[in-house]
């Protein structure tokens, strides 16, 4: 994947993020589902914290990984958490960024501290790449029988806490930034596959959320939104759609844009539901241009707020992993 097309998937994720969360958590007190604007909305940000796992594993394939790699990572999640977690006691509710919950943070350390286990799987492609099917066909089979059974106390564990299914994006961003995987992610034809494939996979999204997953979804107050498979193929096809992404006129200042933007993409992540609860506790939410600008506002304060943390040398430690 060229850096292009990398930035339009780190800027996509950031995007994703707030709008998602955004209308998640306008769902009971600002009348969430009054228009269908909203819906769709909602429908195609859902690849927000997948993407964010997806994006970290390119990223990582592409590090110079030992073991003072896998230790700084350990100490760069435990900063973010330490420093928010106690931002938040301290100053409850403004400073509580969403990623900075108990789940995410097991999912990084156990992901970093069995890295050298990981980092050898890289090396034998079959085995990682059974892996990886392994870990989908789990989740997407426990994530199933978790709605068909949801009184079972076996599969009654939340969805963020499943920390297969993030374990499992993860090792795909490995996988796509394997040499050969990305030699083949390279081809025109298999990126414009991917492109031509977006539509039908959508559809066959949008049909087993409405149908299942999201009738399921309202009549268990919200319990499943975060279970991450039944996108899977999406979240794929559209980092192969990205992989070829080149720019033809003005291509100097869109990617400068998009350079600019996808640095914040953890920073965004981390302060975008703060931004939220500031900007609602001044502005009303009474209707659907309002709920618009508020997805606006927030993703334009979080990005801007990340660049300023990021140009301290100090505080960036707190937004970056």
């Amino acid at each position: 994947m060229n850096n292009t097309g990398l930035n339009v998937i780190k800027t996509l994720g950031c995007m994703a993020a707030v709008t998602f969360f955004t209308l998640y958590n306008t769902w009971d007190r600002y009348d969430y589902d009054y228009h269908w604007i909203l819906a769709f909305l909602t429908f195609i940000s859902t690849i927000a914290t997948p993407l964010f796992f997806v994006v970290a594993g390119i990223m990582d394939a592409r590090a110079e990984q030992d073991v003072h790699w896998q230790i700084g990572k350990i100490r760069n999640v435990v900063i973010v958490f330490l420093f928010w977690m106690t931002i938040y006691y301290l100053w409850e509710p403004y400073q509580r960024g969403y990623l900075i919950q108990p789940w995410f943070v097991f999912s990084f350390i156990i992901i970093y501290s069995f890295h050298p286990l990981l980092l050898w799987l890289s090396r034998h492609r079959l085995l990682f790449c059974g892996l990886v099917f392994s870990l989908l066909v789990f989740s997407y089979g426990y994530d199933l029988l978790s709605v068909l059974y949801p009184d079972e106390h076996l599969f009654s564990l939340e969805p963020q806490y499943r920390l297969w299914t993030w374990l499992l994006f993860y090792l795909t961003g490995q996988l796509l930034g394997d040499a050969l995987i990305a030699d083949w992610m390279a081809r025109k034809k298999v990126a414009r596959g991917a492109i031509i494939a977006l539509p039908v996979i959508y559809l066959f999204t949008w049909f087993y959320e409405q149908h299942f997953f999201f009738a399921l979804f309202k009549a268990d107050r919200n319990a499943f939104i975060l279970t991450g498979s039944q996108i899977y193929l999406l979240v794929v096809a559209l980092v192969i759609a990205a992989s070829e992404v080149r720019f033809r006129r003005n291509a100097a200042i869109k990617e400068a844009l998009l350079g600019t933007i996808s640095k914040t993409m953890t920073g965004v992540y981390i302060l975008h539901y703060s931004v939220f609860h500031l900007v609602t506790a001044l502005i009303p939410i009474t209707s659907l241009a309002t709920k618009l600008t508020l997805i606006v506002v927030t993703f334009a304060a979080s990005v801007l707020l990340s660049r300023l943390i990021l140009a301290s040398g100090w505080l960036k430690q707190v937004i970056t992993l």
